[in-house]
């Protein structure tokens, strides 16, 4: 069963920082990069504009 939540970029920014945080140990790591993909993979990519001189 999926739970779909919904939060802000600050927010999803601020809970990965706790996860990186956290020891090794935990077992955080894969959650963490699954938040991550997962965020990332719905913010706009932002193309870099190339100056003309």
């Amino acid at each position: 069963m999926e739970i779909v939540l919904k939060l802000n970029v600050s927010e999803v920014n601020a809970l990965l920082s706790v996860l990186s945080q956290l020891p090794n140990q935990s077992g955080t790591y894969p959650l963490l990069v699954k938040i991550k993909e997962q965020g990332e993979a719905q913010i706009p990519k932002v193309e870099p504009i190339e100056e003309t001189a």
